[in-house]
């Protein structure tokens, strides 16, 4: 067999895409265990989209949630001078550990086993760029699911620990930044505006993509996919309407330590349907 054939085996079971001006490999939306490798969507390309030159250029970086390993290549090409990269889900860190040595990346990113106290594996260290696409999807209680989305009833568990940490780990002129879903009303993410209010002590710019998921919509489909239970969906939705949510949000965090203030802007890019996974971008 020869290299060319073992690669085109690999692809007949897997996804390949690109994102900018590099490839990843990643599973397909086929796989559904819980171990899946999440494929590419449009939250990675808004995180990318984001990127603060002047801050990323020659940082210690910190990316939690390794996943397919698209947005520490990405740190890298955008001059990010090394970055450790945390991971829970083996079969995650196999797959980006082949991404980073496609890419060429092998001596600028490390790959380091997560925990579930998220920053214990960096105890004691700082860094000038840390960067997280976290869990973010409601997830119905008592239920096995997929450990790149699973994050409580409003899928906000993963970034709360973010955030009560993150300022023992940024350097002082240190930057933070997430890509995520969030649960509101129509108009914002009303619940991830007041986590930032409770923890953040620094200055925090929220982007929100133009237009939403609707909630009900968004849980509808958990007992259809045999994820949970019709009881425990509506459980989830009985929630959410006695909190006011309606809607679901995708957004891109931005976080520095200094004077506390609060913002909430629009993305500069609209990003189309950005629940659901693109077509591949091969060339």
């Amino acid at each position: 067999m020869t290299i060319h054939t073992m690669f085109d085996a690999v692809l007949q079971r897997k996804q390949l895409s690109t994102v900018n001006d590099y490839a990843v490999v990643t599973d397909t939306m086929a796989y559904t265990q819980i171990d899946q490798v999440l494929p590419i969507f449009a939250e990675q390309f808004f995180f990318l989209d984001e990127l603060v030159p002047e801050k990323i250029k020659g940082a210690k970086t910190l990316e939690i949630g390794l996943g397919s390993g698209v947005l520490s290549i990405g740190a890298i090409k955008a001059g990010a001078a090394h970055v450790t990269a945390l991971e829970i889900n083996p079969r995650a860190k196999n797959t980006a550990g082949f991404n980073i040595v496609l890419n060429g990346m092998e001596d600028r990113i490390a790959i380091i086993d997560g925990n579930v106290d998220i920053f214990q594996p960096v105890k004691g260290q700082k860094f000038d760029y840390i960067l997280s696409n976290p869990p973010f999807e409601p997830t119905p209680p008592d239920i096995n699911y997929f450990y790149h989305s699973a994050s409580g009833l409003y899928g906000l568990d993963f970034i709360e620990k973010i955030f009560q940490a993150v300022d023992d780990y940024l350097t002082e002129d240190g930057h933070l930044q997430i890509v995520t879903g969030a649960p509101g009303d129509r108009e914002t993410p009303f619940l991830l505006l007041e986590m930032a209010e409770k923890y953040l002590s620094g200055s925090t710019t929220l982007l929100l993509n133009a237009g939403t998921l609707n909630y009900a919509e968004a849980i509808s489909w958990y007992p259809i996919k045999g994820f949970c239970s019709v009881a425990q969906a509506n459980f989830m939705q009985q929630k959410a309407t006695e909190d006011g949510v309606t809607d679901y949000h995708l957004c891109v965090i931005h976080y520095e330590k200094g004077a506390k203030q609060l913002r909430v802007e629009p993305a500069k890019v609209v990003y189309e349907n950005w629940y659901l996974p693109p077509e591949p971008k091969l060339e």
